[in-house]
């Protein structure tokens, strides 16, 4: 055997070898059931775990709207109150280096990690790290609560364009980023609707999305831009006229192709958290006989299994108004908090 041989055996060998050693994280860096952490954000920027126990305050936090977890890590969205444009990592503030001309009070309406990327939408623009992009014609946009969302690099904000000013009426609208510009398209509604809303959105699949909100005040989703109307309870409309809501969406996930939706319809004379699942309807409701509303904060899906938090608002015996956060597994109540005040929540 000559030597040109025995160098190509050599170097097949070192890669070989090279390459059954390497370890790559999975996508999905799914936890098993007892070792998983569900973490709480409070509007005043406190973290709790499962068992109520804090975690962490957040340092120089004015509001705390949205929590993220990526493998290990978690992130927080929000206000500073220094006015500084950033996020808070595993309780740290990281201040992003961006010029802004006008010294503004930052808001974040949005919040996203893919790969090394951060992404947060502080209206009127996106900011993807240091980087600067300004949403299309933004004068008269207002974005959604859980405005943005990102899919393996490709990011989605959801918002309403005003149309009435006076009676407060808006459309609905989908950003989209093409060649680091995000330019938007409106929404379809159903016939007869006049006013629609986004709420949140959520993408997968890198060029898939989903989209919550209402039209006239019925809840909605859209698939890929095409409208779904969720299906209501015939006790939806005891009380009903043409002034009620009759809900909305306010959060969403996929999982394994199934489309789980999360929000509020009015049931006999409450509003009920309700989840549609492929748009069949459950209410969640831990003290039913006390309550007088609850709702939906999120809802996502960590590996098969969905994750949804609520808020119940009712009168104790001393006529004390409480809200308490419930966090529910696949359809079960796993516990109640009393007077947890939640905004966002995440499995880490």
């Amino acid at each position: 055997m000559n030597n040109k041989y025995i160098f190509l055996i050599i170097v097949q060998a070192i890669l070989l070898l090279t390459t059954s050693c390497e370890h790559h994280e999975p996508d999905n860096w799914i936890k098993p059931e007892g070792e998983r952490t569900v973490l709480f954000l409070t509007p005043q920027g406190q973290i709790y775990d499962q068992n109520q126990e804090l975690v962490t305050t957040l340092p120089n936090c004015s509001y705390a709207n949205q929590i993220i977890a990526d493998k290990g890590d978690y992130f927080v969205s929000g206000i500073h109150e220094k006015e500084k444009e950033g996020y808070w990592k595993n309780g740290k503030w990281n201040t992003l280096h961006v010029d802004f001309i006008d010294d503004v009070n930052h808001w974040i309406n949005g919040m996203a990690k893919w790969d090394y990327y951060i992404y947060l939408l502080d209206y009127p623009n996106v900011l993807k790290n240091s980087g600067i992009f300004p949403l299309e014609d933004a004068k008269r946009y207002l974005p959604a609560k859980q405005a943005l969302s990102v899919s393996e690099g490709e990011c989605y904000v959801v918002g309403n364009k005003v149309t009435d000013d006076s009676h407060g009426e808006y459309l609905p609208v989908l950003y989209t980023e093409h060649k680091g510009k995000y330019t938007y398209e409106m929404l379809p509604l159903f016939d007869k609707g006049i006013r629609g809303e986004c709420t949140s959105v959520y993408a997968y699949d890198r060029n898939h999305c989903l989209i919550g909100g209402s039209i006239n005040g019925w809840p909605v989703i859209w698939v890929d831009k095409k409208l779904q109307v969720m299906p209501l309870s015939e006790a939806s409309f005891d009380n009903y006229d043409e002034d009620t809501s009759l809900g909305e969406v306010c959060s969403l996930t996929e999982c394994y192709g199934d489309i789980f939706a999360g929000g509020t319809e009015p049931y006999h004379d409450k509003s009920v958290a309700t989840v549609w699942h492929n748009g069949e309807i459950t209410h969640l409701e831990y003290y039913p006989e006390k309550l007088m509303s609850s709702e939906v904060v999120e809802i996502m899906a960590y590996g098969s299994d969905i994750y949804v938090v609520t808020l119940e608002y009712f009168y104790n015996e001393n006529s004390e108004f409480i809200t308490n956060t419930i966090l529910w597994k696949n359809g079960s109540p796993v516990r109640a908090y009393a007077g947890l005040q939640t905004t966002s929540f995440t499995v880490i």
